[in-house]
């Protein structure tokens, strides 16, 4: 960048000099004359000015912009996204794991990685083993949307297996085994932890991202907990929220925050309770990617959302029948490793293929790129507990967590870990659960 101090040749013209004097006369009159001292941030701003390129209200300058790599990519709350609108050299990769029922996304950025969620724990060697594959060696990020163990699990691998620049979660605890693993690892490996805000943004190589929700952190909550993000390289952009549902992207449409985005990750696996129209409205994407088990007993991706992916005009990418899928940046288009499907059958209705061809002896049911066996994932969905008839037990006994809304079955191993003031019993049909507001444990799978 130039400055006013040193232009690349002396100019004969005399009238130019002037007018440059003039012109520097003035600045220097106004600051003496005490009619406001320029801020940091104005000077930085008065001196691109005078060098004839000006910077935008919150825009880094190349000095800062180096200054903040060098410190770690740390927040830049109350910046604009560096580098939001202009080409960038080189590529950003987004990959979207096949974990089964469950996200872990992988993000690099001119060799700096990031992992978002790592999947249950039936997938958490595999993350690792593809990170090394990568040639990963150490993540400056790493984010756990929030502490359910199919997002949980695979950050607890990772973080045992590479080193990590910042660790960044949703400010609330939970009673379970896997969160205090994740505790315990943070704190024997120093791991710096951040519960962010809405609005905080950091650096990963020449893309940024920025903190779009939870607008408020609840105790109560686990998915309306989940850390949510908007990923931008030059003009393209990425927007991946966990397992938000309804409540939480009503708060980011009413926060005003940029959603419009090239590619969504359908949130909470395409369950009903995300995703709503007026949200993706909000987001407008291109592309949409659906990660989720394939025959899974939740029937991710439901129909509702499969509708709303229709008509919105998008793409649609799904893990449980196309296997890991990555997206490729140049700052201005995508490139993705498949084709988008054209295979609308909701969750319920793979899982009654996968049966159907699993009973005839064929296991070739993989979506338009081949990649998955669909009968192994049907079988691993679950994280390790039996996935066929797993919900036969309609009505029976369940122990329920008051705290996190969930119900199990009185063997599963989450019981013993409860706290006694948030374990209650109950007789009755999982519907009367589900219409109470509890969910289900992803592990017994009650």
């Amino acid at each position: 960048m130039q400055t006013a101090g040193k232009q690349k040749k002396k100019r004969d013209n005399s009238s130019r000099i002037r007018s440059g004097a003039a012109a520097l006369c003035a600045v220097l009159l106004l600051l003496l004359s005490g009619c406001g001292a320029a801020s940091d941030g104005q000077a930085v701003k008065q001196q691109a000015a005078l060098s004839g390129g000006a910077l935008q209200d919150g825009q880094m300058s190349e000095q800062q912009m180096a200054e903040h790599q060098e410190n770690g990519g740390s927040s830049t709350d109350g910046m604009a996204e560096p580098g939001e609108g202009q080409t960038p050299d080189g590529t950003l990769s987004v990959t979207f794991l096949d974990v089964g029922q469950g996200n872990a996304v992988l993000v690099e950025q001119g060799g700096a990685y990031m992992l978002i969620d790592g999947g249950n724990r039936d997938y958490s060697s595999f993350v690792v083993s593809y990170l090394k594959e990568q040639g990963v060696e150490e993540l400056a990020y790493v984010i756990a949307s929030h502490y359910d163990a199919d997002h949980l699990n695979g950050v607890v691998g990772a973080l045992h297996a590479f080193s990590c620049g910042q660790v960044l979660a949703p400010d609330y605890v939970t009673d379970t085994r896997v969160y205090e693993s994740f505790e315990r690892v943070i704190k024997e490996q120093d791991i710096a932890l951040a519960y962010p805000a809405v609005g905080d943004t950091y650096t990963l190589g020449d893309a940024s991202f920025t903190v779009v929700c939870p607008e408020a952190y609840d105790p109560k909550e686990d998915n309306d907990n989940s850390v949510g993000i908007r990923l931008v390289y030059g003009d393209t952009s990425f927007l991946i929220c966990g397992d938000a549902g309804k409540a939480e992207e009503q708060a980011m449409l009413d926060s005003g925050v940029t959603l419009d985005s090239d590619v969504y990750l359908a949130s909470h696996h395409g369950s009903e309770g995300s995703s709503s129209e007026a949200f993706m409205r909000a987001v407008s994407p291109a592309a949409v990617v659906v990660s989720a088990g394939a025959g899974n007993s939740y029937g991710h991706p439901t129909r509702t959302v499969l509708d709303r992916v229709k008509a919105c005009g998008a793409a649609l990418y799904r893990t449980d029948l196309q296997g890991t899928i990555t997206v490729t940046s140049d700052g201005t288009s995508l490139s993705w490793s498949v084709d988008a499907t054209q295979d609308y059958r909701d969750g319920d209705e793979v899982a009654a293929g996968a049966a159907v061809t699993d009973a005839a002896g064929t296991a070739d049911t993989t979506g338009t790129s081949g990649a998955a066996d669909t009968v192994d994932s049907a079988a691993q969905a679950s994280g390790g507990d039996a996935a066929v008839g797993s919900t036969a037990d309609v009505t029976g006994e369940y122990v329920l967590n008051t705290n996190t809304k969930k119900f199990h079955r009185p063997s599963c191993s989450s019981v013993a870990q409860m706290s006694p003031e948030n374990k209650a019993a109950f007789s009755g049909s999982r519907e009367e659960l589900i219409a109470a507001g509890y969910d289900p444990c992803k592990r017994c799978n009650p």
